[in-house]
């Protein structure tokens, strides 16, 4: 992980206001900015992250345990230093994820299976109305994350990064 976070900062150090100058990169990574914050709130609105907090606090939750930060690449760590998030140099709980902080994740930008899951736990106390609105959310921060992704690895490609 070490390596990916070190990569993630060169590059941004390198090419980062270049890239938030980029006509076509600005105003997706503002528009997917906008989806993660609907997203969340999305997730208060509709229960999740009371569940959430009441399974980490009380039941030890596991979907952010060790390993998941191996699905990050560098150009998701790009991306979150480009929303001006802090990635941490270490990981804080010996058996949760690298990312997971004291109130969760330290990240803005994360994989797509840290946005999608939706555990057992979450399926069985919340309504179906509660877990499609929280659905609909996600499923426009996923498109716009892949968009983003897409329009930065290509546009790293033609920079010969």
């Amino acid at each position: 992980m070490q390596a990916k976070i070190e990569n993630a900062r060169a590059l941004f150090d390198a090419i980062g206001n270049e890239l938030l100058k980029e006509p076509d990169i600005l105003p997706l990574l503002n528009q997917y900015r906008e989806a993660v914050n609907e997203s969340w709130q999305a997730m208060d609105e509709n229960g999740v992250v009371t569940e959430c907090t009441d399974c980490a606090v009380n039941d030890g939750g596991s979907c952010c345990g060790k390993g998941i930060e191996e699905k990050f690449d560098s150009v998701l760590l790009l991306i979150n230093l480009l929303m001006g998030a802090d990635i941490p140099l270490k990981r804080q709980d010996p058996t949760g994820c690298w990312f997971l902080g004291e109130k969760g994740c330290q990240l803005l930008a994360r994989h797509v299976i840290c946005i999608n899951y939706m555990c057992r736990r979450l399926y069985d106390r919340l309504s179906e109305q509660n877990i499609h609105a929280v659905q609909q959310a996600m499923g426009k921060e996923t498109d716009l994350l892949f968009m983003l992704e897409q329009r930065i690895k290509s546009w790293l490609q033609v920079k010969g990064f």
